[in-house]
């Protein structure tokens, strides 16, 4: 699966990993309102998706993409309002939730909402979370998959998340001990960006992984040109990277709940803070650098994974290099140790 990057992923990403055996996922961004760019935009490159993949907008079988929708500023009225009429439209085949704090009753709104209207084309939904508890109350409100993302990860994360060599075998643990009458899907995530991830990650009990950082600077992407510049450049992904709060608040952000913390490639920003600089002067360089088109200071959201993506590559090919290197990987290991 292709991550769901706000301003990165689109529908021709979606439909070319899709098209490569993938499930591709757009992104909706964070605006829920009636008059939201985010969702206006979701509708067009659904719309582009659909037409990628052949697949006619009076079909009734399910779009095989998904969409992902950050939580943050929404309440199931909003979603109700404004997100249900595109997904009905376009008939995703996941929906993926992010955002929210698990312990209040929004997720199992949403996912009791998604169920009654998407059950005619056999919608399914999942949850991102960061920790076992996280896991299991998302399964309770309905769940029908979790993503479980590990500390590694890019963007949003959970502030107390464990590395997925921990956090993912716990959880599929939980689940098959507290949920055996249900089958619950475990996606990966976070600091998977080549074969070897994915075969780690299914040896650790994943059903699949998802990988964002490695599409970013894929041709068929919104990233913009320095992210992409940033990706490159980077080596030594847990050096390279910080995950900070700050992120959000330099660029004007929304503020997270603090359950969530945010991983960026290391910018000046966050250099300036670390000497003591407030939050309110870093934010002011900030504008002042991006007017000027001052690079240093922009903020490129990347996960630890970023000193392994050593060239851009079309996103087909990335998910048919990564496929073909765990199946040798797998069958290297079985005739080791046959």
């Amino acid at each position: 699966m292709s991550a769901p990057m706000f301003t990165v992923a689109n529908g021709r990403l979606a439909a070319e990993v899709t098209k490569a055996g993938g499930l591709g996922l757009l992104a909706a961004g964070l605006d829920p309102s009636a008059e939201s760019p985010h969702l206006a935009a979701l509708d067009e490159q659904l719309t582009i998706a659909r037409e990628l993949l052949g697949h006619g907008s009076s079909s009734n079988t399910a779009l095989p993409v998904g969409i992902g929708f950050i939580t943050l500023l929404g309440s199931t009225e909003l979603f109700r309002n404004n997100s249900v009429p595109i997904i009905t439209k376009h008939k995703p085949a996941l929906v993926w939730l992010f955002g929210s704090d698990p312990s209040e009753p929004l997720y199992g709104e949403l996912i009791s909402l998604l169920h009654s209207v998407g059950g005619s084309w056999g919608l399914k939904i999942c949850v991102q979370v960061g920790s076992v508890d996280a896991a299991r109350q998302v399964v309770r409100a309905g769940a029908d998959a979790v993503v479980a993302q590990g500390a590694d990860a890019g963007g949003h994360l959970w502030a107390k998340a464990a590395s997925l060599m921990t956090l993912l075998p716990e959880i599929v643990d939980m689940l098959k001990g507290e949920f055996k009458d249900r089958q619950v899907a475990v996606v990966a995530a976070g600091g998977i960006v080549d074969g070897r991830g994915v075969a780690a990650a299914l040896a650790l009990g994943a059903d699949a992984v998802t990988m964002g950082t490695r599409f970013i600077t894929s041709p068929e992407t919104d990233t913009a040109p320095y992210a992409r510049k940033a990706v490159l450049a980077a080596q030594d992904g847990g050096v390279a990277t910080t995950a900070s709060s700050h992120h959000d608040a330099i660029q004007g952000y929304p503020t997270w709940s603090r359950t969530y913390t945010a991983r960026a490639i290391t910018h000046q920003g966050i250099v300036d803070l670390e000497h003591g600089n407030s939050v309110e002067n870093v934010a002011a360089s900030f504008n002042e650098a991006k007017q000027q088109g001052d690079e240093s200071r922009l903020v490129t959201f990347a996960g630890t994974g970023v000193g392994l993506v050593k060239a851009p590559k079309p996103a087909a090919e990335i998910v048919d290099e990564v496929r073909s290197e765990a199946l040798q990987l797998f069958n290297t290991i079985s005739a080791r140790h046959g």
